[in-house]
């Protein structure tokens, strides 16, 4: 079906501009800039939908523990109603049986729901020391055999994974990855420069949430997180609520790595969207106090319960931003990192029809998925 929005205010990927924006069969048919003064909208804007690559649920539930497609798609309407129109469920290491089952349900439900890109696996090849809230009695070392699996019972979903690269098979298991269309990241690690250097070779190209769940800088002995900020070719996760990582380290991580190498995500978990109170990440207890989530037991923090609006306004913040930069981490960069920006990320023709209507308050007013309402 034709949709047509004259003259609205459009964030392109370098500048607003008021255009004549064309969408048929679900794609940016023709942006132009308008000739005359009919205008869709008064006092709104359009701007190109958000993509959260690491994100573990909301609204109180869990990819890791939904029981059918209706709770993925609890999820799922969770996320539009926070602007965000592509999305890699995100699942924490656990035992096989659950992986396998919970891979072959977000699959089920990607048929019907085109905003999921695909599947990201934080685990199960990660590194004990640094595990955070992953089960450590389900921790693996790398395996070709075990990535052939999860890429056989994602139904090819699986876009996305998670690797400490100091355990031994990393190498190989990176390689088989990549050369399987699957994105490789680095963290939940201790790894050294040099394991960090071998992985980027072998094609990683990811950090998982910086600073989070990893070895820290020291003169003497670099880290994943040296290798992070010193190579260019890696992209940084950054969980922007502002409590994993400070504000002013936030810009310290964007003044490095400039402004396509950042992606802005939620790493958020069921509690997003609900008051404080206890809650579960998997099927560890977690308690939420001031939006900061710790695992109850040990205290040790877990996930946020930011959502990708939030982490929009949030960086522009943080880091003195305005609209188009931000919009490049919040969406054109995690395309780019995941090779979908022919697709999404952007308002330009030919690609997905994603996208947001803002009024001028910077409130989402109505939500867009291939050319199809869905808020």
């Amino acid at each position: 079906m034709k949709k047509e929005f004259k003259n609205i205010k459009t964030l392109l990927e370098d500048r607003y501009e008021f255009c004549d924006v064309v969408i048929d069969n679900g794609k940016f048919s023709s942006v132009k800039k308008s000739s005359n003064g009919d205008t869709t909208y008064e006092d709104k804007f359009m701007i190109p939908g958000f993509i959260d690559e690491h994100t573990h649920g909301g609204d109180g539930k869990d990819f890791t523990t939904c029981k059918d497609i209706f709770d993925v798609e609890h999820i799922l309407k969770f996320y539009i109603k926070h602007g965000v129109t592509s999305v890699l469920p995100t699942l924490l290491t656990e035992r096989d049986e659950i992986v396998f089952k919970q891979l072959e349900l977000i699959y089920k439900a990607s048929l019907k729901n085109p905003i999921i890109k695909g599947v990201h696996l934080e685990g199960p090849f990660l590194c004990k020391e640094y595990k955070g809230a992953q089960l450590e009695s389900c921790l693996q070392k790398p395996s070709v055999e075990k990535v052939k699996t999860f890429i056989d019972k994602s139904h090819g979903l699986l876009k996305l994974m998670t690797i400490a690269p100091e355990n031994d098979g990393s190498e190989e298991t990176i390689k088989y990855l990549v050369s399987h269309g699957v994105r490789v990241s680095l963290g939940h690690s201790a790894a050294s420069f040099d394991d960090c250097t071998r992985a980027l070779r072998a094609g990683a190209s990811d950090i998982t949430h910086i600073f989070n769940a990893m070895k820290g800088i020291h003169q003497h002995y670099p880290s994943i997180l040296s290798a992070a900020l010193y190579y260019d070719d890696f992209y940084c996760e950054v969980i922007l609520d502002g409590i994993h990582v400070k504000p002013e380290m936030v810009e310290f991580v964007r003044k490095i790595k400039g402004n396509d190498k950042v992606i802005g995500i939620t790493d958020s978990l069921m509690a997003a969207g609900l008051p404080d109170g206890n809650y579960f990440i998997g099927e560890t207890p977690i308690t939420v106090k001031d939006h900061d989530c710790v695992i109850t037991e040990t205290g040790v923090r877990a996930g946020s319960t930011l959502d990708m609006k939030r982490a929009f306004d949030n960086v522009k913040k943080f880091c003195s931003l305005d609209d188009v930069v931000a919009s490049h981490i919040c969406s054109l960069n995690c395309a780019k990192m995941l090779g979908i920006d022919d697709k999404v990320g952007s308002i330009k023709e030919k690609k997905n029809a994603d996208f947001l209507i803002l009024n001028k308050n910077y409130e989402i007013e109505e939500v867009y998925i291939n050319g199809e309402k869905v808020l």
